[in-house]
């Protein structure tokens, strides 16, 4: 990246800087963050490498998934066909046959003729989850008539409240019945944990913690793959492929994460000069790859990478370093969008701003080479309305302003950096656009701003305790207990029921109404889901702990363990 025309390098440059005087010594805060977790000069060191394991059997891959293929083609029983599809998409390889897939549940949709509350749900789960209409009067049959709740038989079906438990999460806003299933069923679960075998307990448990439909699907495939090799009743040819698949997506990953490196240690390097500011190069990529991951967009994940690291590092400007006259100016220079507007701002803005700007051009010149139309307007707008919520929030901060629940909410879906994620997405995910659909974007459409949402209230949940120790203003969290008189375990569960109806808003929008391609409805899906992983159990971003860490080693250097089996393959 060419960096020659910025003016935060050029010595002459910084003896104009007379007028700083009044950025000099002012008093600054601290967040006392962590230091980078990761060996940059070893991540760079991925770069060309491979598993051996994975490169000598091209022949048994492609075996294997002509096998996995005859196994969902030649499943008679409806019932044995959507296991089997559930089973593939939980283990990430369903992206090789959705042909298949959707041919099957399209004819699956007009059967009726299953009794079964498991294979029922998942019905109803599989049609929803792949854009297929599904009414909730199929589950009508499951609740008493006479007193009008669930069946009490349904307490001792394990396999069926599990069923109906994933499926309550794809409701839509008014389906009541989905509500109580979700109570109901989660309920009885819960009652039923301790009396369960300990595999069974494992997959409930890890239900129970985050629903599927809340799950980063790459994170869920590698912890699927582990589950799925204990149990006795799993398919070792579809085993073996699910590894072999993992591996193969992993090294297209390991070779991106090498890249990135390079770009952020040796071009960038922000990390040396902005040393107040988290360094989460590899977490970024990781939430990244959560909302895009598959082989064919590669750029895209990039675009996400790059955007994210910077937006740790301003946030941290606005939160922490700067003060509010140095953030209102950061603000105008961004406004205006020049790398000469650089002279203005205090010495250690200079290397962000001239970054935020050359890296986003970059992006947008990519754009118009692939796709013939200019995106320049479309990132400048989305760095500028960050940067304009970041100083909203600073102002909050510096004068001692409470907002109330929904005026926070309503900048802090913005602030979550969302909106600039998914604007950087939508031209680089390998489908066609036009200028009216990238002026739609630019207007921050409903399924874009509730995927946010779940963004920020994810967040918050993490952050909240942290925050109010630093003297930050208050999350969504302390508003609603000041607003309420609430205790923060009230203020939580609140917060997890706002979270639970932003939901069913994305539901609709990206699964009913399909006003947009689905690789992107996809992208806002996997941006509120990677943000419930990312913070699950705590900040993952901001105080990655040992979890955090193994679950990145997981996805992108450790390879699964692959057992020589003698797996009798068909000639053809």
């Amino acid at each position: 990246m060419a960096m020659a025309t910025c003016s935060w390098r050029s010595p002459a440059m910084r003896v104009q800087m007379t007028a700083s005087k009044q950025f000099q010594s002012p008093e600054r805060r601290s967040a006392n963050y962590q230091p980078n977790s990761w060996d940059y000069d070893s991540l760079q060191s991925l770069r060309g490498g491979r598993a051996a394991q994975d490169m000598d059997h091209p022949y048994v891959f492609d075996k294997l998934k002509a096998s996995v293929r005859n196994l969902m083609i030649n499943k008679p029983e409806p019932s044995a066909k959507l296991r089997l599809i559930d089973t593939m998409q939980r283990l990430g390889i369903s992206y090789h046959f959705e042909e298949e897939i959707n041919d099957s549940l399209s004819s699956i949709s007009m059967d009726s003729a299953m009794d079964a509350t498991a294979v029922m749900a998942l019905r109803f789960r599989l049609l929803r989850e792949n854009g297929i209409g599904a009414s909730t009067d199929t589950l009508n049959c499951l609740k008493d008539g006479r007193n009008g709740g669930f069946r009490k038989t349904l307490k001792k079906d394990i396999e069926g409240l599990l069923s109906l438990y994933e499926a309550s999460y794809f409701a839509f806003g008014g389906e009541d019945i989905l509500d109580e299933a979700r109570r109901f069923s989660s309920g009885a679960l819960r009652d039923l944990l301790p009396s369960m075998d300990p595999h069974l307990k494992s997959k409930v448990a890890h239900s129970l913690e985050l629903p599927l439909h809340w799950r980063a699907p790459r994170q869920e495939a590698r912890w699927f793959i582990d589950h799925y090799a204990k149990d006795m009743n799993s398919d070792p040819l579809i085993a073996k492929f699910s590894k072999l698949d993992f591996n193969n997506v992993q090294n297209m990953h390991r070779q991106e994460i090498a890249m990135l490196t390079s770009w952020w240690k040796d071009d960038v390097a922000l990390g040396e000069k902005l040393t107040f500011a988290r360094d989460r190069l590899i977490e970024c990529f990781h939430y990244a790859n959560g909302i895009a991951w598959g082989s064919s967009v590669g750029k895209c994940r990039e675009a996400i990478t790059k955007a994210f690291a910077l937006v740790v590092h301003l946030d941290d400007v606005y939160d922490v370093y700067g003060t509010l006259d140095e953030l209102t100016l950061f603000t105008d220079a961004i406004a205006r969008w020049d790398i000469n507007s650089s002279e203005m701002l205090p010495d250690y803005m200079r290397p962000i701003y001239c970054t935020i700007i050359s890296t986003s051009n970059e992006m947008a010149e990519h754009v118009l080479r692939e796709h013939g139309l200019s995106t320049h307007h479309l990132f400048h707008k989305g760095w500028h309305d960050l940067c304009k919520a970041f100083l909203v929030e600073a102002k909050w901060h510096y004068g001692n302003h409470r907002p109330s629940l929904n005026e926070y909410l309503n900048n802090g879906w913005m602030s979550s950096s969302g909106p600039l994620l998914l604007l950087h997405a939508f031209p680089l995910l390998k489908e066609k656009i036009s200028s009216k659909s990238l002026q739609e974007l630019e207007g921050y459409p409903s399924l874009v701003e509730s995927a946010s949402r779940i963004f920020r209230l994810c967040n918050d949940s993490a952050t909240h305790s942290e925050e109010l120790q630093r003297g930050d203003a208050p999350s969504s969290i302390a508003i609603y207990m000041h607003e309420n008189g609430a205790s923060e375990k009230e203020s939580r569960e609140a917060m997890h029921e706002r979270t639970i109806e932003t939901w069913k808003m994305i539901n609709e929008d990206a699964l009913c109404r399909r006003q947009y391609s689905k690789s992107f409805a996809n992208a806002c899906l996997n941006l509120g889901r990677i943000s419930h992983c990312i913070y699950q159990g705590g900040d993952g971003l901001g105080a990655p702990d040992d979890e955090k860490r193994k679950q990145i080693r997981e996805l992108f250097l450790e390879p699964c363990v692959i057992e020589e089996e003698n797996i009798l393959l068909p000639r053809n």
